[in-house]
């Protein structure tokens, strides 16, 4: 029985890790999800694992030798860290309706298939009155799930390497 508390208890300190490190990773580097239905699977998982996981760390530290009130105290603060994620969480869910979106692509990459430099415009759909933010960018495919995106000047790029993508509409 031991064992299996601990087992618990180990994992949902690395599940707490994982839902904590993942936004920050995404906030400072240039990966993104190739789809948006992979980042709100991603979202939804958070949402309801972190206060999960933050409750399973009682396995580890309520112990038996413990008081009823420090038991108490344990399981107060527990209970409140795991509401307060779940409220931040919540709050941070108004915050994603805003995103890119790639408009068109404008080059190909010749000898990289997986490569393209893109149009891309960020807008927040119907909570935004205003126009887009309009953005130059080259996107590579580094999985089916996580793209790689880079600011680019096309007047700089090697015409020899990238070919012009006629977008007709």
């Amino acid at each position: 029985m031991r064992t299996s508390k601990k087992i618990i208890y180990w994992t949902s300190l690395a599940f707490i890790f994982l839902f904590v490190i993942v936004p920050f990773v995404g906030q400072f580097t240039p990966l993104e999800f190739t789809n948006d239905n992979f980042k709100t699977l991603l979202e939804e998982i958070r949402f309801f694992g972190l206060p999960i996981a933050i409750l399973l760390t009682l396995f580890g530290t309520l112990k038996p030798k413990d008081s009823t009130a420090s038991k108490g105290i344990k399981i107060a603060l527990t209970i409140s860290v795991s509401a307060l994620s779940f409220f931040f969480l919540l709050v941070s869910a108004f915050g994603n309706m805003c995103g890119w979106t790639n408009n068109k692509t404008l080059f190909n990459n010749i000898n990289d298939k997986t490569t393209k430099i893109v149009l891309r415009d960020f807008g927040c759909g119907a909570t935004d009155s205003g126009s887009p933010i309009y953005k130059v960018c080259k996107i590579k495919n580094i999985s089916p799930v996580f793209i790689w995106v880079t600011d680019t000047d096309t007047t700089k790029i090697d015409r020899q390497v990238w070919q012009r993508v006629d977008n007709k509409e």
